[in-house]
């Protein structure tokens, strides 16, 4: 039995859980059956302020087995089918028995399940094989695995790749590893080289296909629109040439353009005078060469132009672009992730849209079977080739002038952003 899913992965609040309830509502909505794995012990649930009747209300639930209880009830925005919080091991128990950390106790919890691990996958066989055989032997369950941000776990230690090898070594998984990046990284210079080499360090270390994704991408223009980015959102798309950043993270703002200072208000009169009247001053512009011409300096930009290089060197990046509430953007990376992890070629979507009109002769053999087989194939490729009809261009136009504003594609915005 062959099982597809996607690891989420990405730093604290780059939208790890939305996209697990955003991406599960939109995969049922296409006739996908979607699960979500919380390996995140650190997603546990808070319990409120309890009163009287909220004592009996937990004293009358606890005599239902706790698998039950984590099956029908949980306190996470979408279905789980295991959550390691609830029924392993939580963060909060390890910090206060064992008096670590925030950072220290979540090592521990997945160092805990790493050791654990049999136990898991034991767990997750029974629930999916229950799943299978309640729903009149369904095709299994698409899994959705929602990991912590933390980054030391991908860079400083190898248990979650351990776990994720486990994992699709026992079950028979094909997983894709989503790295979530928020798209405010692309109106800093610095934030962008430093999410990129964090995809690049994830990609390689978890060794497995991998899709990274600008997250809320609809939040753009709330960071400032067409002046919020230094250049078109192709260029952090394609995430090549780095390098050309170097001039904006010099500077100290890596908004816009260069030497804008006021990038976050609102331009009058009375702030672009200012603002050229600082850089006019005599004093700023010797302490401005004073201050490039240092040892320091140098050897800074040196670095960051090395880091620009390393990225380059591999050349393994490239974002998608994602908005979770619009459906048309959720499903071009529905189409790159089932690409990357092969789930077109299975023909499940085929078989779901047509089982209710399925005939006996066309369950059967002779020339029913035939038209069936035929159906898969053409169901391989037609997949295969979905959402790669539409041009490139045009993907990247709608995204700006939805949310960066129909200003961005004017021909003198677009000459001065490609220079």
């Amino acid at each position: 039995m062959v099982l597809y899913g996607q690891v989420l992965v990405g730093a604290p609040g780059s939208g790890k859980t939305t996209y697990c309830n955003g991406m599960q509502q939109y995969l049922r909505l296409i006739g996908r059956e979607t699960l979500v794995v919380n390996l995140d012990p650190a997603n546990e649930f808070q319990p409120p302020t309890t009163h009287d009747d909220h004592q009996e209300e937990v004293e009358a639930d606890s005599n239902v087995p706790l698998e039950s209880q984590s099956q029908t009830e949980s306190h996470l925005p979408y279905d789980v089918i295991l959550d390691v919080s609830e029924e392993i091991i939580n963060l909060s128990s390890v910090m206060v028995n064992l008096s670590l950390g925030p950072n220290g106790g979540l090592i521990y919890c997945l160092e805990y399940i790493q050791h654990h691990i049999a136990t898991l996958v034991q767990m997750l066989t029974k629930r999916i094989d229950d799943y299978c055989r309640e729903n009149c032997n369904a095709p299994p369950p698409y899994l959705l695995f929602d990991l912590p941000g933390q980054v030391e776990l991908y860079t400083h230690n190898t248990c979650v790749q351990s776990i994720l090898h486990t994992l699709v070594k026992e079950l028979d998984l094909r997983l894709v590893a989503v790295h979530l990046v928020d798209a405010h990284s692309c109106t800093d210079a610095s934030k962008f080289i430093s999410a990129a080499l964090l995809s690049t360090t994830t990609m390689l270390r978890l060794e497995l296909p991998a899709v990274n994704v600008l997250s809320k991408i609809d939040l753009l223009s709330v960071y400032g629109g067409e002046d919020s980015i230094p250049f078109n959102l192709d260029f952090f798309m394609d995430c090549q040439e780095l390098d050309r950043l170097l001039p904006y993270l010099e500077e100290g703002n890596g908004f816009g353009k260069e030497d804008s200072f006021l990038v976050h208000d609102k331009k009058t009169e009375e702030n672009e005078e200012e603002e050229r009247n600082i850089l006019e001053d005599e004093d700023y512009k010797r302490a401005r060469y004073k201050t490039r011409n240092t040892r320091f300096y140098k050897r800074h930009s040196k670095l960051h132009r090395e880091l620009c290089e390393l990225i380059d060197d591999y050349s393994l990046l490239s974002y998608v672009p994602l908005d979770i509430n619009d459906a048309v953007s959720v499903g071009r990376l529905v189409a790159r992730i089932d690409k990357c992890n092969g789930y077109v070629f299975t023909g499940r979507s085929r078989k779901t849209e047509s089982s209710s009109s399925s005939t006996p002769l066309a369950a059967g053999g002779g020339a029913g079977g035939g038209d069936v087989d035929n159906t898969n194939m053409e169901d391989m490729f037609q997949c295969a080739m979905q959402m790669d009809n539409e041009w490139r261009y045009e993907q990247i136009a709608d995204i700006q002038e939805r949310y960066m504003g129909s200003a961005f594609h004017d021909d003198e915005n677009v000459e001065e952003r490609t220079r």
